[in-house]
């Protein structure tokens, strides 16, 4: 007899919840951009990285930190100056995985895929994502960033 489909659904995801999270390490500083198509009352938006002014002009900067080492799942992360928390999930790639970023201000969240060997500068992060702001405007996002430096940015404030 084949068991209903929603029983093999929570069954399967009773036994991921089980397993022990395990995590890759994205400590450091990125450097990418992204762009966004977004809706409000007054018409459709164009929104990009472009529009950045700090910490560089026109480049999105990414900045995490695993506030329980890098072996936890456990992020926190500045994206172009918003806070935002997160966690990483290893795939059955050796050096990928999966993970998302929630932002500390309600309705923005942003799923990501990553490629990063321990210890190697070099490594990538490539997300989408969605947002509400003010309950006035709603928009889709996407966009990448490449690390530029393994030094832990001590993003130490916490929202979840």
């Amino acid at each position: 007899m084949r068991a209903p489909p929603r029983l093999a659904l929570a069954c399967m995801l009773g036994l991921l919840a089980a397993a022990p999270a395990s995590a890759g390490d994205l400590t450091g500083t990125w450097k990418g951009k992204w762009s966004c198509k977004a809706q409000d009352a007054n018409g459709k938006l164009k929104l990009s990285s472009t529009a950045v002014e700090e910490p560089e002009p026109g480049v999105s900067t990414l900045e995490i930190s695993h506030p329980h080492g890098p072996d936890d799942p456990a992020l926190q992360a500045r994206i172009d100056g918003v806070l935002f928390a997160g966690f990483t999930l290893v795939t059955a790639a050796t050096v990928g995985g999966v993970g998302a970023f929630v932002g500390c201000d309600p309705g923005d969240l942003r799923s990501f895929k990553w490629k990063a060997m321990p210890g190697v500068v070099k490594a990538k992060i490539g997300w989408r994502g969605s947002f509400v702001s003010d309950d006035a405007t709603l928009g889709t996002c996407r966009g990448s960033w490449t690390r530029v430096s393994l030094e832990d940015p001590a993003v130490t404030d916490t929202c979840r």
